[in-house]
């Protein structure tokens, strides 16, 4: 290997040869050389060894050490392709940045859109699953109950179909509720015994049905039967208590009590509070659980409807009350009547137990008959007092005078349509209609009238039943 080569020029200079030069040196070495060759004339004027070395190495030899960096280039000197220059690197265009800048702008608004794209989908999905929810919910209560086979269910068989079961209460906390059964939260009486307002513990106010002595066997069973009916025009049965001397019945409370209220007054005559549009909502929520009742398998008769059974809720919505405890009815629901006949009940019934569909039909159109007259169908003061509602709407020659005459002329038209209506329903049982057949005409009266009501905004006052409660 060759030696480090140390020589001196003219100058007293010493020099040491690429052989000893680390790559760091080595364009330190080219400039002096650079240097030396341009005041000197050139390198033969050097008067030193840096021409040759001992080891025989020529000038050329430099060649080897050449920059390797792509930016240097080997130009001319005087002739001497030999030497290497330097020559300045061209400038390399740095990133600005105001470019990273423009890509964080970038790559920030890009993730803001990907975030906002998630939420929007999320709230949409998540609406939807409410607004089908909240369709299920209200497809259900209006659809038919499972198939029950009534008198013949055993308390499993209700456990498995029912989706709730009734509660059974304690005697306690229905005396805690109705003050123990205080006079003054009696709000009606019927078949079953006295009605009172309670409140119970987990805050609910219900309206509670007591039954004292003369105790049926099948009541829970036909409790349990019952509960698991369900449906928007019907009133839900909450729960129910019994001992050795009385039962009791738990339902949800209805602020506007009975339609009979809202129609006449305590001596059977008009007071005007309902229009037609509200006369005919009532009716057609009615007929729309009676007819829920009937589709059930089998058919489920309710063998006591009345006005005083139709109960209105804070929105006036009508839902039909005392339907599957006709075993347990000792007397006819009308406390207080005047006449011991009975207009609801089927002319053409031989025997209780004859009842059918058709015999609630019956007792549906008298209920049409005291909802258009306005007069209670046990009223005293008709013009014909030995004759009941029916036979008076039979033997009218003009049905406008059997109209209410606190509706309004303009309501006279859907007035009549609803009365021809109720005297098919009290028509003889194989002319009388089905209560499907009966919806379906309440709907094509009530979309009739409708324009007549496109501003119906009237709002009815709720009526205050028995004592004021819980103030």
């Amino acid at each position: 290997m060759c030696q480090e080569n140390n020589s001196e020029n003219q100058f007293g200079i010493q020099f040491i040869t690429p052989l000893g030069v680390v790559g760091s040196t080595y364009e330190l070495y080219a400039e002096a050389l650079i240097t030396f060759q341009g005041s000197l004339g050139g390198p033969q004027q050097l008067g030193c060894s840096i021409v040759k070395y001992p080891c025989q190495m020529q000038w050329p030899c430099l060649d080897c050490y050449k920059l390797k960096d792509p930016g240097g280039v080997t130009a001319k000197i005087d002739g001497n392709n030999d030497i290497p220059t330097l020559t300045p690197l061209p400038e390399t265009k740095d990133r600005k940045p105001g470019g990273r800048r423009s890509s964080a702008i970038i790559g920030s608004v890009i993730a803001a859109l990907v975030v906002v794209v998630i939420v929007v989908t999320v709230y949409i999905c998540l609406m939807r699953v409410k607004r089908f929810m909240r369709q299920t919910s209200e497809i259900a209560s209006s659809m038919p109950s499972p198939t029950v086979e009534m008198g013949r269910l055993n308390t499993q068989h209700v456990t498995a179909f029912s989706p709730q079961s009734p509660r059974q209460l304690t005697i306690l906390e229905l005396e805690q509720a109705t003050r123990n059964f205080s006079h003054n939260n009696i709000i009606g009486e019927g078949g079953f015994g006295f009605v009172y307002k309670g409140l119970l513990q987990d805050g609910s106010i219900v309206a509670i049905k007591r039954r004292l002595f003369a105790l049926t066997q099948d009541f829970v069973l036909e409790v349990k039967q019952i509960a698991h009916i369900h449906h928007i025009h019907l009133v839900k049965l909450i729960g129910y208590y019994e001992d050795s001397h009385q039962q009791l019945l738990v339902y949800e409370y209805l602020p506007n009590g009975n339609v009979g209220s809202h129609l006449y007054d305590g001596e059977g005559l008009p007071i005007g509070r309902l229009d037609l549009w509200r006369r005919l909502s009532i009716a057609l929520g009615a007929s729309k659980g009676v007819e829920h009742l009937h589709s059930l398998v089998p058919p489920l008769i309710h063998k006591n409807f009345r006005t005083s059974n139709v109960l209105l809720d804070e929105n006036y919505t009508a839902k039909v009350s005392g339907y599957g405890f006709c075993k347990l009815q000792t007397q006819v629901d009308q406390p207080g009547s005047s006449s011991n006949v009975d207009c609801f009940l089927d002319p053409e019934l031989s025997f209780p137990q004859n009842f059918s569909e058709k015999s609630d039909v019956y007792s549906f159109g008298v209920f049409l008959l005291e909802l258009i007259s306005g007069c209670e169908a046990h009223n005293q003061n008709m013009l014909h007092p030995d004759g009941n509602i029916v036979l008076q709407a039979k033997n009218s020659v003009d049905l406008d005078k059997f109209v209410d005459i606190t509706l309004g002329d303009q309501e006279k038209h859907g007035a009549r349509r609803i009365l021809m209506l109720a005297l098919v329903c009290v028509d003889v049982a194989f002319r009388r209609p089905s209560m499907a057949q009966i919806v379906l005409e309440l709907e094509r009266i009530q979309r009739e009238i409708a324009p007549m009501y496109s501003q119906f905004n009237d709002e009815i006052g709720a009526v205050t039943l028995g004592s004021e409660l819980f103030q």
